[in-house]
């Protein structure tokens, strides 16, 4: 700051002994001390962003830990479903043995009816022409005097 109609005096630094050395030697300890002030204050930063890490590390470690126990509940319920799924497929593969027996005997009882269809076809085969004959049977005991048929009536069922 300059006040009007002052001016500081001018000393020569070189006049006086050992002042020069003692400028050199504080002005190389204020930056030195400067830069490790700057250095410090760098690592104090860090400092604060490693915290800041090691605290999201940590809500991370809780996050991870909910869900771990999660899984092994999940696992537990899934371990139950498993030991119930085991037993229904022993119960269908009881239920499959009874339809394999049940199977069997029907292919037996099948294989009576294939055998017993030619002896059906040709007793339909006689049979069939003897219904009109039947019909004119009837017709002709109809007409027969004081021999009608009997009429039936109807039954119903319980």
């Amino acid at each position: 700051m300059q006040l009007i109609g002052y001016s500081p005096p001018q000393v020569d630094l070189g006049a006086i002994p050992g002042f020069r050395a003692a400028y050199s030697w504080t002005s190389a300890s204020v930056q030195q001390t400067g830069r490790r002030v700057v250095a410090l204050a760098t690592l104090i930063d860090r400092a604060g962003s490693a915290l800041d890490d090691v605290a999201e590390l940590r809500r991370s470690a809780e996050i991870i830990a909910g869900s771990l126990s999660e899984l092994g509940a999940s696992a537990a319920g899934i371990d139950r479903n498993a030991r119930e799924i085991a037993d229904e497929i022993s119960g269908l593969s009881t239920a499959a043995r009874g339809i394999d027996t049940h199977a069997e005997k029907l292919a037996g009882s099948i294989d009576e009816l294939v055998a017993i269809l030619p002896t059906l076809r040709r007793l339909t085969e006689i049979v069939d022409p003897l219904d009109n004959t039947v019909l004119r049977l009837g017709r002709f005991v109809d007409r027969l005097p004081g021999n009608r048929r009997a009429k039936v009536a109807p039954q119903t069922r319980d």
